[in-house]
């Protein structure tokens, strides 16, 4: 069983990487000047996924590391924030369930989807 969008889905409607980028860039500033967001750590882990999905390396290579790492960001944003299920409150599951800390990357592919949907 299945239990995350496939990066195809959930990233269907997304801008180019290459206008996330910018977008990331552009709120990194912000965020370095103390302005915390959840939507940047989502957009970040998000585009740093898309990379490495697109990424001709192992499993294992830069790309997916730093994936998993905005992605353990955006769920420990979400715990202490006591999120429900997801950010929007429709998502199956939450930051600290056992198959999202197992696949991190799957966590931010079911929050990405839920917030594309309501934007």
């Amino acid at each position: 069983m299945r239990h995350w969008p496939a990066p195809e889905a959930a990233y269907a409607t997304a801008p180019s990487i290459i206008s996330e980028i910018g977008w990331t860039f552009r709120a990194a500033r912000d965020y370095l000047h103390g302005i915390q967001g959840r939507e940047f750590w989502l957009r970040k882990a998000a585009l740093l996924d898309r990379i490495a999905v697109t990424d001709d390396e192992p499993a294992g290579g830069d790309a997916a590391t730093l994936a998993v790492e905005a992605a353990r960001r955006l769920m420990e944003i979400d715990h202490a924030a006591g999120l429900g299920p997801s950010g929007y409150a429709d998502g199956p599951y939450t930051p600290d369930h056992p198959d999202s800390v197992r696949e991190p990357r799957g966590y931010v592919r079911q929050e990405y989807a839920l917030w594309i949907r309501h934007h």
